[in-house]
């Protein structure tokens, strides 16, 4: 007679099958939406406020040359007034409004691709989320480069390649078109933060990381339009490159004469990978203190 007992061999089998439903449940229930308006929160941005100061950043010898060459006027030539911010720089930037939204297979409901505007400059990312491999090393390199996305746990992991040149910092701190940036975004309840990774082989010899950048969502937030048109606020000749000579730059951090509000050292603003941990504060107590203080927000030099 049957004992109202459900057999051994049937309870393995149900608890096998509810191990194995909850494996491809778990994933899915890990991942967040991260569609909707962005709004930036305050923060601060990298450096001290000295224009040139690239302490903290992992750079090579080139690409300190380039702060060092690299002249405000820059910005006026005709040619890259109405030059975008890559997407990779637009995290770090002011004005970085962010808006997310989904493209959906209507068929199986599986998020195809995410896409991301940002307000400054108008820069938009796709990352692809369905699989997709990334194109050969040769193929097109644009401002916002080619993005696929993966999950882990909650936070989307975002791999970035085929970029074009473009600067980290609006100083002349560059990263080449070698670089590659990973990006974990990780929604917080309302709130939304990113954390980039760059890897660059030609200007940087460690991976430069950055976690300050968050936003906190806002539906009531209005993205206006951001058109450029070409402006030259001083006259610079068509096809002119300006620039400083080695050792002639007037740039507040590459003058040994100057500080900041902190009293930092003249060495440490030149970067490098050993100024990026902590240990080198000890190293820094060393040495001097430049005798004139730089106001952040007016670049003039105070007694």
């Amino acid at each position: 007679m049957y004992s109202g007992r459900i057999p051994r061999v049937l309870k393995s089998r149900w608890a096998s099958l509810f191990v194995f439903l909850l494996t491809l449940w778990a994933p899915a229930r890990a991942q967040v939406d991260l569609q909707g308006s962005w709004r930036t929160l305050p923060r601060e941005q990298d450096g001290s406020g000295m224009i040139g100061d690239i302490a903290g950043i992992p750079v090579t010898d080139g690409d300190r040359a380039r702060v060092a060459s690299w002249s405000p006027e820059d910005f006026d030539t005709t040619e890259f007034s109405c030059r975008p911010h890559s997407w990779d720089y637009s995290l770090e930037g002011p004005r970085s409004l962010l808006r997310f939204w989904a493209e959906i297979d209507p068929a199986t409901q599986k998020i195809i691709a995410y896409h991301g505007h940002f307000n400054q400059e108008e820069q938009e990312e796709t990352i692809w989320m369905d699989g997709r491999p990334h194109p050969p090393e040769n193929a097109v390199h644009t401002w916002s480069g080619f993005s696929t996305g993966e999950w882990d746990g909650d936070t989307l992991v975002v791999t970035t390649t085929h970029l074009t040149e473009s600067y980290e910092r609006r100083d002349g701190l560059m990263r080449s078109d070698r670089a590659a940036v990973r990006t974990r975004w990780r929604r917080m309840g309302e709130y939304l933060q990113a954390t980039s990774i760059l890897y660059d082989p030609v200007y940087m010899t460690e991976p430069y990381i950055r976690t300050r950048m968050m936003w906190v969502e806002d539906p009531t937030m209005q993205m206006p339009p951001y058109p450029c048109e070409e402006a030259t606020e001083s006259p610079i000749p068509r096809g002119a490159v300006p620039n400083f000579l080695p050792g002639k730059s007037p740039l507040p951090a590459l003058n040994r004469d100057f500080t900041d509000r902190f009293g930092t050292p003249y060495e440490p603003r030149l970067g490098g990978a050993e100024t990026m941990y902590p240990e080198y504060i000890s190293k820094m107590k060393t040495m001097p203190r430049p005798p004139k203080v730089v106001a952040p927000a007016t670049e003039e030099a105070q007694p």
